[in-house]
C-alpha cells in the first residue's frame, strides 16, 4: 500500500496514543477531538491488518465514525441509542473470553491483537443510556488493560456528570484541547493551561511520564479515504 503517514515525532505520537491502556480526548466544541481521533485509527490502519487491531465504534451524532464502518477492522459501528449496549457489551464479552483464555493458559496479558472502543461524544451516550452503559464503560476501564482492550473515550463536557470518578481515575492518559475554562483544563488534567490554548492545532498531551505541549497533525480526508479503499478492496478480495 502507498500511504504517506504523519512523519516523525507525529507519527511516534499517534502510536503512543493508541498504545495507551486508555485515552480521554477533551475540549470544547470545534477544538480538533475528531483530528486526534482520525490520526489514531489512521495510525492503525497504517500499521495494523484486522487481526491486530479490530473497532468498536460507538458514533452519537452518526457522521464522525461512520467512514469506518465498512472497514474489515470494524467489529461493531453503532449510531443508535438501542445499539450503543450492544456494542459495549460485545467489548465485555470479548474481555472476559480473552481472560478465561489467559487463565487456562496461565498467562497474564493477551498476546493477540488489540482492540479499540472508540466514543466519539461521551455526553451523548450518557445522556440517553447512562444507567445501561456507564456501568459498562466503567467495568471496560478496570479490568481491560491485560486483554488489550483500550478505550478512547471524546467529551466536550468534562465534568463529573459525564465522566464519572471511577472511570476517570483508570484513564491516565489524557488529550487536553482548548476548553472553556480553567476548570475544565482542571478537569482533564489536573492543571490549568489548556483554556489559554489556541481553537485548533495544539493540545497538552498527558502520561503518566508527565504533561507535553504537541502540535497536532492533521490528516486529510483524502489519506483517509486512500486507507479506507484499500483495506475495504483488501476485504473484497479476501
Amino acid at each position: 500500500m502507498r500511504y504517506r503517514t504523519p512523519g516523525g515525532q507525529y507519527w511516534k505520537l499517534f502510536r503512543d496514543m493508541a498504545e495507551q491502556p486508555h485515552l480521554l480526548i477533551a475540549g470544547a466544541t470545534g477544538s480538533g477531538k475528531s483530528v486526534v481521533v482520525n490520526g489514531i485509527v489512521s495510525t492503525l490502519l497504517t500499521c495494523c491488518n484486522p487481526s491486530r487491531a479490530g473497532l468498536i465504534l460507538i458514533d452519537p451524532k452518526r457522521v464522525e465514525l461512520v467512514q469506518y464502518k465498512q472497514l474489515p477492522h470494524t467489529l461493531c459501528y453503532a449510531s443508535e441509542p438501542g445499539e450503543f449496549e450492544q456494542a459495549l457489551r460485545m467489548a465485555m464479552e470479548i474481555c472476559d473470553s480473552r481472560y478465561k483464555n489467559l487463565q487456562a493458559r496461565a498467562l497474564r496479558k493477551w498476546d493477540g491483537g488489540d482492540v479499540y472502543v472508540v466514543i466519539d461524544e461521551l455526553a451523548d451516550l450518557i445522556t440517553t443510556n447512562k444507567k445501561e452503559c456507564q456501568p459498562l464503560i466503567q467495568r471496560i476501564s478496570q479490568v481491560g488493560r491485560g486483554a488489550k482492550i483500550h478505550l478512547i473515550v471524546c467529551t466536550q463536557t468534562p465534568v463529573a456528570s459525564i465522566l464519572s470518578t471511577p472511570i476517570k481515575c483508570n484513564i491516565d492518559a489524557r488529550v487536553g484541547l482548548r476548553c472553556r475554562s480553567g476548570q475544565d483544563s482542571r478537569n482533564i488534567l489536573g492543571v490549568t493551561g489548556c483554556e489559554k490554548l489556541p481553537r485548533v492545532g495544539k493540545a497538552y498531551y498527558m502520561t503518566p511520564e508527565g504533561i507535553n505541549l504537541w502540535n497536532i497533525p492533521y490528516v486529510t480526508d483524502a489519506e483517509i479515504n486512500e486507507l479506507v479503499r484499500y483495506w475495504t478492496s483488501e476485504a473484497c478480495v479476501a
